[in-house]
């Protein structure tokens, strides 16, 4: 397993590590607690260099409780400058200037009705290319991958075409979300919305030119959007997908429980009990920074140490992606759960949601589903199924901490 910590250098005086019996009937059991002073610590190691790793080992205290006296904990460190990013400021706007490379940058709107029920198509297109993808985002996600489309698609003659699906991504860009934590919110309780996002988006994809093969990627949550429309739709408008890390099991939101709440919220919005717009989750202004508040979109938001790790790896305008803390809604957990029970619907019926060949990767490293789950449920989708688990990369397989790991996605699916 692997973990990233992030701290002042001025301040830091060293790492504390503690091992927990977690209890939740009384206080947790300290088994095995011990400091590393800063100056043990190894110097720092620039991001896209060789990892220079430094062992540690230590016993218990002799005071530990028996049952781990004979243990010795062996982890490693590298530490490496907050200042470097796997993704600069410059590689971004390098990735959307209106023309670099051959490649032509533009924004189409998939237009509504409504602002809030827009729709945002990034385009990268050449001249030269003959085949296309369309890039389906996850919640609260932004396209941040110059590092990967280049290698994956650009390079290999397709044109890149990134879909901010209703309320997500460039769509609080531009004005169309109203509410700091409604971005991703789905007032409708239901992906059927996001179909129009899709249909609108192979239109732009189609009048721009007849490729001969067209991919549906998406990530995380952009899994259900992409599923919902297939199942709804058909598949007809795609040659295959990749798949990383798709939504298609609750995963760590927080226990059996709360999940069990979460694929029954339809039931408890028939009795009244909620509606699409409650937010779940919300993170209130710590007690310490209560005379400063942070005020935004009509709500006082609280920095994620999540989305800010991110972000010190992988730079975006925080006006597209969170930095944030963003509660979930009952309308997009109702959506995401009418979705899963779409897909089973199918399993049990023996009904492919597509016969097209498609890549499944994901990580035992991600935090935010579980992989096992995740596999699993790649047999739900189509018997043309490729499936890959890495070992450390992220929930994204491609904004991984370390760059190694981004560079082994890169090449699978490459190869794929």
């Amino acid at each position: 397993a692997k973990c990233m910590l992030i701290g002042k250098k001025e301040n830091t005086t060293g790492l504390k590590f503690a091992m927990l019996d977690k209890n939740n009937n009384t206080e947790d059991e300290v088994l095995v607690e011990f400091e590393v002073p800063r100056e043990e610590l190894p110097g720092t190691t620039p991001l896209g260099e060789p990892s220079v790793w430094t062992e540690f080992r230590r016993a218990p205290a002799e005071s530990s409780p028996s049952r781990v006296q004979n243990m010795v904990l062996v982890f490693r460190v590298m530490v490496t400058d907050g200042s470097d990013r796997i993704v600069t400021p410059e590689d971004t706007t390098a990735f959307h200037q209106e023309e670099f490379d051959g490649i032509t940058y533009s924004e189409e709107v998939v237009e509504a009705d409504e602002d809030e029920d827009k729709a945002l198509l990034q385009c990268w297109r050449s001249e030269s290319s003959n085949k296309a993808v369309l890039w389906i985002l996850g919640r609260n996600d932004v396209f941040m991958h110059s590092h990967v489309a280049n290698t994956i698609f650009l390079s290999k003659g397709y044109d890149l075409y990134c879909l901010n699906y209703k309320q997500n991504g460039h769509c609080r860009t531009r004005g169309w979300i109203k509410d700091a934590h409604f971005n991703s919110h789905n007032k409708y309780g239901s992906f059927d919305t996001y179909i129009d996002d899709i249909e609108g988006s192979l239109e732009i994809i189609n009048s721009t030119k007849e490729y001969e093969t067209c991919l549906g990627y998406a990530h995380s949550t952009g899994g259900p959007v992409l599923l919902n429309y297939l199942m709804e739709k058909g598949d007809q408008a795609f040659d295959g997908f990749v798949f990383n890390s798709p939504f298609l099991d609750w995963g760590f939101v927080g226990g059996d429980m709360i999940e069990f709440v979460l694929e029954h919220m339809g039931l408890m919005e028939q009795f009244g009990t909620m509606e699409n717009d409650t937010k779940m989750g919300v993170v209130g202004t710590p007690d310490a920074f209560r005379d400063t508040p942070i005020p935004y979109l009509e709500e006082e938001v609280v920095i994620s140490d999540w989305s800010a790790k991110l972000w010190s790896l992988y730079y975006h305008s925080w006006d597209a992606r969170p930095l944030y803390h963003v509660p979930m809604t009952v309308g997009f957990a109702q959506g995401v759960t009418n979705v899963h029970r779409k897909l089973e619907s199918f399993h049990e019926q023996r009904k492919a949601v597509t016969s097209k060949p498609f890549l499944l990767i994901t990580s035992r490293g991600d935090d935010v589903l579980k992989a096992p789950e995740t596999l699993s449920r790649a047999d739900w989708i189509g018997p043309g199924r490729w499936e890959i688990e890495l070992n450390d990369n992220a929930h994204d397989i491609f904004l991984s901490q370390d760059p190694n790991d981004n560079n082994m996605a890169v090449g699978m699916v490459e190869v794929w």
